[in-house]
Order: structure tokens, then C-alpha cells, then sequence
């Protein structure tokens, strides 16, 4: 029998996480919450009141670092990854029973349309993977890493909501949150592997991928912002218009900086 497990992971998210879990009410049949160190706020409270298991682990300051535990903590063969500002629109949430019942996909895309803080400034992209089989994904507790997925990936047009009350694509919100990300992946890169929380990752080393990022960061930081500027704009980000393509920059120099971090952190 096909199941859902929610996961989240939270940090003072009492302003949407009610909205998140209402959303999720009557379709997964578990809701595992993760605090990215103690809440300061009524996240947790509210997160109870919802029937949530909830686990307190020491603070990253980074949702995909804590990601590995939540799937360990999970009782269910599907896994859906869902952040406290984001949530389920009707039709996603009205379709979610017959997604699971595809025995020929391991995992979905959903639209996750742009936001500005006031309203919807894209509507067909992007996409973002976060409802899978959790035997079918391996992943890594770095930020911004993606599930990597055996087996198909389906693409839906169906919608899940992201809408946090600032605009996410501003260059003050690129300085004040992005760049701190952007040094905390760089730092998580130059730990030894042994000490990565990981799920159902076979290898015993950094992918060849990330330790060409580690050996030659600086010689890297233009082709791989270029590349990142490139697989978004043919993705789609060109049909959002402005607001795409300033997504695909955004992305691009988060890339970079990433790349920096590891050249000053290494020297």
C-alpha cells in the first residue's frame, strides 16, 4: 500500500507552517518535523497541534543538512519534501492519491511558480522534484542538494505554492540570505565526507563533480556560471520574462559565490 510521509525541516516558521500543514491535512498519512535547532517562536506548537512528530537537532542553518535524518525518521514509502512557506494547492493536493499510485515513477516535479513577496510572477516556471519513492533517492546533507533519483521523474503541471512574504529575487535578500548559504555549502564541501549526513548514498567519497569544485574553484567559478545561467534560461526561465531571467542571474551568482567561498575558505 502506498503511503505519504511529510517532511519538513523548520527554524521560527510560526508565520506560514500553519498554512503549510493545513494544506497537507487528509492526504499524507505522517508529518515528520525537524527543528534546525530550537525554535524561538510557536513553530513547534503549532506544528504539534497538527499530530507532527517532532525532533530537535542541533542548528545548521541550513534545511538540506538536516534533510537525511527526516527521511530516516519516515514509516512510509513516499517521501514529500515541503518547506514551511511553501503548500499544497487544491489541485496538487486533490491529485496527490492517483500520483502515488503510478507504479512507473520514482519520483514528480511540480511547478513551483516565482513569487515577489506580493503575487505570482511566473506561472509555468520553475519546476521543483519533491515527491519521490524514498528507496529511489540517494542524497547528500549539503545545501542545495537535489535528490539524485533512480528510475523516472515525472513533470506535472500542477502547482506547488512558495509564497513567503518578501520578495525572494531581491538583491537585498541575495546579500542577507543567499550569500550566507552560499559560505555555508562552501564550508560543507571542505569537510571530510565521513562526517556528511547522507541517505542511501552508496559512495565513500565526494562525487567527482564536487571535488573538481573543491580542487579548482576559482578556475571553475565563470564556466560554472555561465553553465548555471544557461541550463535555466533553456529550462524555461525566458518564458517568465523579467522576473525569470533575473531568477536564472540570481542562480548563476549564487553559483559563483559558492565557487569564491570555497577559493577564500581554502586559502
Amino acid at each position: 500500500m502506498n503511503n505519504i510521509s511529510a517532511c519538513l525541516v523548520v527554524h521560527n516558521e510560526e508565520r506560514y507552517i500553519g498554512r503549510c500543514l493545513e494544506s497537507l491535512r487528509g492526504v499524507v498519512d505522517e508529518i515528520i518535523v525537524v527543528s534546525d535547532g530550537p525554535c524561538q517562536d510557536k513553530t513547534l506548537a503549532i506544528a504539534e497541534s497538527f499530530g507532527a512528530r517532532i525532533f530537535i537537532q542541533p542548528y545548521q542553518g541550513e534545511a538540506e543538512i538536516q534533510r537525511p535524518f527526516s527521511y530516516e525518521q519516515t514509516s512510509n514509502n513516499w517521501i514529500l519534501q515541503i518547506d514551511g512557506d511553501e503548500f499544497l494547492s487544491l489541485e496538487l493536493k486533490n491529485q496527490l492519491g492517483n500520483l502515488i499510485s503510478d507504479e512507473t515513477a520514482s519520483a514528480y516535479q511540480f511547478i513551483w511558480p516565482l513569487w515577489n513577496g506580493k503575487k505570482r510572477v511566473s506561472q509555468s516556471w520553475p519546476y521543483k522534484l519533491c515527491l519521490f519513492r524514498k528507496d529511489k533517492i540517494s542524497f547528500l546533507g549539503i545545501p542545495h542538494f537535489v535528490p539524485e533519483v533512480r528510475g523516472e521523474i515525472k513533470k506535472i503541471k500542477l502547482i506547488l505554492e512558495h509564497q513567503p512574504d518578501y520578495n525572494n529575487l531581491s538583491l537585498s535578500i541575495f546579500k542577507k540570505k543567499w550569500r550566507s548559504w552560499a559560505k555555508i555549502q562552501a564550508q560543507g564541501y571542505l569537510q571530510d565526507f565521513k562526517t556528511i549526513n547522507r541517505y542511501n548514498w552508496a559512495g565513500q567519497e565526494w562525487p567527482a563533480k564536487i571535488r573538481m569544485r573543491r580542487n579548482f574553484p576559482l578556475l571553475l567559478l565563470p564556466l560554472e556560471f555561465l553553465l548555471v545561467l544557461f541550463n535555466n534560461i533553456w529550462s524555461g526561465a525566458y518564458r517568465a520574462g523579467f522576473y525569470g531571467l533575473k531568477s536564472a542571474f540570481l542562480s548563476s551568482l549564487y553559483r559563483a559565490t559558492v565557487n569564491y567561498y570555497l577559493f577564500k575558505l581554502k586559502k
